[in-house]
């Protein structure tokens, strides 16, 4: 019983240079489901929004994944144009039906990252020791 929901919606262009970004959302899954996500993607301007899906370009990806056994919390950057997920998995908090989640990521300007789920903090850390990026 798959099936894919997507919004989209264009906004300026932005830079984060000097200043963190801060991408919050909250997320519900009325039923739960066998594989698929609850993720938000940040990326460059499209100039048809309706084209919205996948494999569309990001410059990030982040919130729930699950497909069967495999469960994680998915913060995935694009760098020099590949998908680079973290080396290791952040915690899938979406359990139970009908629960809302929030999920916050703050990236901050020493390139250094959190993660909160429910304002429980369930990672911070570095973009360099932590994902193939900035070598």
């Amino acid at each position: 019983d798959s099936r894919f929901f997507g919004i989209s919606a264009g906004f300026d262009s932005f830079s984060n240079k000097g200043k963190e970004l801060v991408v919050q959302y909250q997320a519900k899954y009325e039923k739960d489901v066998e594989c698929g996500g609850g993720y938000v993607k940040v990326g460059p301007k499209m100039s048809d929004l309706t084209a919205f899906g996948d494999p569309t370009p990001y410059n990030l990806m982040f919130g729930p994944d699950k497909c069967g056994y495999t469960k994680r919390t998915h913060l995935i950057f694009s760098y020099k144009g590949k998908n680079v997920l973290k080396k290791q998995d952040l915690p899938y908090k979406q359990e139970g039906e009908g629960t809302s989640h929030v999920y916050r990521l703050v990236l901050k300007p020493d390139n250094t990252v959190r993660v909160e789920i429910d304002e429980e903090k369930v990672y911070e850390g570095s973009l360099k020791e932590d994902w193939e990026v900035l070598k």
